[in-house]
C-alpha cells in the first residue's frame, strides 16, 4: 500500500489568512531544520491528530492560532485530504473534513465539518485493507485487550518523537501506555505478515465451527442418554405393541434378540398405522403379557437371591482376607525382630563368650540354633500367608465381576417388568383406548426418529462428521506451526537489516546477534557467553537512537515486501542528532556546525543510514521525514535529502506558524 504525505496544512482562526502549506516529496529524506521552539516537533502531533488520535497533543501555543489541522495523503491511485478541528478547551474534537479524489489540485481556503473521527477511522481501515476480525490465540480465544487490527495501531510504526527516539525502554510510539502495548503485542504476528486477512477469516470460521460442533455433540450425547434408557426398555415396548395388537404377525422375542432386532420390527408400526389405521387386538395377547410378567418375576427373584448370595460370600472373604493380612503383618514383625540371630551365630561359632557382654555360656550355640529354627518357621509362615492373600484377592475380584454382571441383568429384568406391569395395570383398568394406542405410537415414532438421528447413517452423525472434516481442513490452513515459521522468517529478516544499519552507525554491540523481541517490544542482544541482554542494558543515548532508527527502517523494509501491507510507507524521526550531544541543549544548527569534527561525522552517519535505506534497501519506496537542528552542512552531500524548510530568523519562513498570524 502506498500511503505518503504530500502536504501538511494549517487553517488560521482568522479566515482572512490563506492556509499554511508545507510540501513533502515522496521517496525522499524530507528534512525540516531550524532553531528550537519553531514548531518542528509539533508536526508529528499534527499528523497523529489528523489520523484520529484519541487526544490532541499539539502544543497549546500552536493551537491558539489554528482552527483546523490537515494532511494531504497520496494513496495508490488517488489522494485524500483529511482535516480535524482544533479542540479548544477540550482534550479532543471529533469534527473532521474528508475529501477523496483521483487528484486534489486545490486546497480549500475554508474548512467545514463533513464527517466524524469514527467515520474516518472506518475509511482508514478500508484503505489499509484491515480485517474486521479478531486475531485469536492458539486455542481460538480472543486476547485480553482485544486484537482486532486497526489503522490506529499502525501509527506505532510511523513516529519516533524526541522522547521515544533515544528511549532505552520504549521502542515504539504509544507503547508507553500499557493497554496499547498489549494490543501491539497481540497484533504483531499480523504486522509481520505471519497472519493475513484470509488466515483471520479462517480462524474466525474455525472458532464458529468448533462452537457449532460442540453444540451438536452436546445434543448427540443428550439424545444418546435418552435412547440408551429406551433401549433398556425395548423388550417391554415390543411386548406392549403386541398387547395393543400392533405386531400380530410378528413373533414373540427370544432372550437372544438384540436391540436392533426389536427396532427393525418396531419401525414398521408407524407406517402401518398411517396406512391401515389401528389394528384389532389379537386374542390371547394379554395372556402373553401376563406369562411374560410371571417369567420375569421368577427371574427377578432368582437373580436377587444370587446377588444376596454373592454379597454374603464377598463379605465373608473380605473378613477372612483382613484377618489374614493382620496375621501376615504380625509374622513380618516377628521376622524383623529375629534378623540379628544370624549375626550372633557367626560371632559365637564354637566360642562360649558372649560377643556383647563377654559372659561365658556353655550352651550358647544351642540357644542360638533354637532361635534360628524359630526364625525359619516364621519365614515359612509368612510366605504361606502371602500366598493365601493372593488367592483371596483373586477371589474377591471374581466375585465383584460376577456381582456387577448379575446386578446389570437384574436391572434389565426390572425395567422390562416395570413397563409390562404398568401396561398390564392399564389394561385391567380398561384404559386400552384408541388414544392410548396413538399416544404409544407417537412416542414410539419419536424415539425411533431420535435413534435414527444418532445412528451411523443418521443426519446428526452426518452433520457432525461434515463439521469435523471442515474443521480439519481449516486447522491445516491456520496451522500454528506454519504461522510461527512465517513469524520466525520475518524476524530473521528484521535481524539482518538491524545488523546492517547498526554497522553503519558503529553502535555498541553491532557485531553481536540482535533480534526484535515482539513479546517484550524491545531488542535482544546475544553474546559469546550465551547471555541475552536487553536494549536498556547496553547504555548510551546514542546507541538507543541508533538501534531505534535501525529497527524502524528494518520493519519498513519488511512492510514494503508486501504489496498490500497496512502500515503507511512514511516515518518521522524527531531530532535524532541530540543523542550525540547529551551534555548540550542544542537549539540551533550553528551549535552542531561548531561541534567537534568527530561528532559531526557521527551525525552524518544518521543521514548515511537513511540514504542507504532509500537507495539500497527500499528502492525509494519509503518516505522519511526528519525534524532536525542539523543544517545543510551535515546532509547536503546526500542527494536523497530534500530540504522542506529551514525555520530561522534569517529565513522568510521563520516557524510553523506564520508571523502575520500572530500579529
Amino acid at each position: 500500500m502506498n500511503f505518503n504525505i504530500s502536504k501538511i496544512i494549517l487553517w488560521s482562526k482568522d479566515v482572512s489568512f490563506k492556509p499554511r502549506e508545507i510540501d513533502f516529496k515522496l521517496g525522499k529524506i524530507n528534512v525540516i531544520t531550524g532553531d528550537s521552539e519553531r514548531g518542528k516537533s509539533a508536526l508529528i502531533a499534527i499528523v497523529d491528530y489528523v489520523l484520529c488520535s484519541s487526544k490532541c497533543q499539539i502544543p497549546v501555543g500552536i493551537r491558539d492560532y489554528v482552527e483546523w489541522f490537515g494532511v494531504l495523503f497520496k494513496l495508490d491511485d488517488s489522494e485524500i485530504l483529511l482535516a480535524r478541528k482544533e479542540p479548544g478547551v477540550f482534550l479532543t474534537n471529533g469534527d473532521m473534513f474528508s475529501r477523496e479524489r483521483k487528484k486534489i489540485n486545490t486546497i480549500p481556503t475554508i474548512i467545514e465539518k463533513t464527517t466524524t473521527v469514527e467515520s474516518v477511522k472506518i475509511r482508514l481501515n478500508e484503505i489499509a485493507g484491515l480485517s474486521d476480525l479478531e486475531i485469536l490465540d492458539e486455542e481460538g480465544n480472543q486476547f485480553g485487550f482485544g486484537s482486532k487490527p486497526s489503522f490506529r495501531d499502525m501509527v506505532s510504526f510511523l513516529f519516533q518523537p524526541q522522547y521515544i527516539i533515544a528511549n532505552q525502554r520504549t521502542l515504539f510510539y504509544k507503547t508507553d501506555s500499557y493497554e496499547h502495548r498489549e494490543k501491539i503485542r497481540n497484533i504483531f504476528p499480523y504486522v509481520l505478515g505471519a497472519i493475513d486477512n484470509e488466515t483471520l477469516r479462517n480462524q474466525q470460521k474455525l472458532k464458529e465451527l468448533r462452537k457449532e460442533l460442540k453444540s451438536l455433540e452436546k445434543d448427540f450425547n443428550n439424545i444418546q442418554k435418552g435412547i440408551e434408557k429406551w433401549l433398556g426398555e425395548i423388550r417391554g415396548i415390543y411386548m406392549q405393541a403386541k398387547e395393543y395388537g400392533l405386531l400380530t404377525k410378528r413373533p414373540y422375542p427370544s432372550d437372544k434378540w438384540k436391540p436392533i432386532d426389536f427396532i427393525r420390527i418396531l419401525k414398521q408400526i408407524p407406517k402401518a398405522i398411517d396406512k391401515v389405521g389401528v389394528p384389532l387386538i389379537a386374542v390371547g395377547s394379554t395372556d402373553k403379557i401376563t406369562d411374560r410378567i410371571s417369567v420375569l418375576k421368577q427371574k427377578e427373584i432368582s437373580f436377587a437371591k444370587e446377588i444376596e448370595k454373592l454379597r454374603s460370600k464377598q463379605s465373608l472373604i473380605k473378613g477372612i482376607s483382613k484377618t489374614n493380612n493382620e496375621y501376615t503383618n504380625s509374622i513380618l514383625i516377628q521376622n524383623e525382630r529375629l534378623k540379628s540371630v544370624g549375626w550372633f551365630k557367626k560371632r559365637i561359632k564354637q566360642e562360649t563368650d558372649c560377643p556383647l557382654c563377654g559372659t561365658k555360656h556353655k550352651n550358647a550355640n544351642e540357644y542360638i540354633d533354637l532361635i534360628l529354627n524359630a526364625s525359619k518357621t516364621i519365614e515359612t509362615k509368612a510366605a504361606q500367608a502371602n500366598d493365601t492373600r493372593i488367592i483371596f484377592d483373586n477371589e474377591i475380584f471374581k466375585i465383584n465381576s460376577d456381582l456387577k454382571t448379575t446386578e446389570k441383568t437384574l436391572n434389565e429384568i426390572r425395567q422390562e417388568l416395570n413397563r409390562l406391569l404398568k401396561q398390564d395395570s392399564k389394561y385391567k383398568n380398561s384404559r386400552q383406548t384408541i388414544n392410548n394406542i396413538y399416544r404409544f405410537v407417537g412416542e414410539l415414532e419419536a424415539k425411533i426418529s431420535a435413534y435414527d438421528v444418532i445412528s451411523v447413517d443418521g443426519e446428526l452423525i452426518k452433520l457432525i462428521n461434515k463439521l469435523s472434516n471442515e474443521i480439519k481442513v481449516l486447522e491445516d490452513k491456520v496451522d500454528n506451526s506454519l504461522i510461527k515459521q512465517k513469524e520466525k522468517n520475518a524476524l530473521n529478516r528484521i535481524r539482518s537489516s538491524i545488523s546492517y544499519y547498526s554497522d553503519i552507525f558503529k553502535a555498541e554491540r553491532y557485531n553481536d546477534p540482535v533480534g526484535l523481541n515482539i513479546m517484550d517490544l524491545t531488542l535482544d542482544f546475544g553474546s559469546d557467553t550465551g547471555r541475552v541482554d536487553k536494549l536498556w542494558e547496553i547504555g548510551s543515548g546514542s546507541n538507543y537512537m541508533a538501534y531505534h532508527i535501525s529497527t524502524m527502517l528494518a520493519l519498513h523494509e519488511l512492510f514494503l515486501r508486501h504489496d498490500n501491507h497496512p502500515v503507511p510507507n512514511f516515518i518521522f524521526f524527531d531530532q535524532p542528532s541530540q543523542a550525540y550531544f547529551p551534555e548540550m541543549k542544542i537549539k540551533s544548527e550553528d551549535q552542531i556546525s561548531d561541534a567537534k569534527q568527530e561528532d559531526i561525522l557521527r551525525v552524518k552517519r544518521i543521514f548515511q543510514v537513511l540514504s542507504n535505506c532509500l537507495t539500497e534497501r527500499t528502492d525509494g519506496k519509503l518516505q522519511i521525514i526528519v525534524l532536525e537542528h542539523a543544517g545543510p552542512s551535515i546532509w547536503d552531500e546526500f542527494s536523497e535529502v530534500h530540504k522542506v524548510a529551514r525555520w530561522r530568523d534569517d529565513e522568510e519562513e521563520k516557524a510553523l506558524i506564520p508571523e502575520e498570524w500572530m500579529n
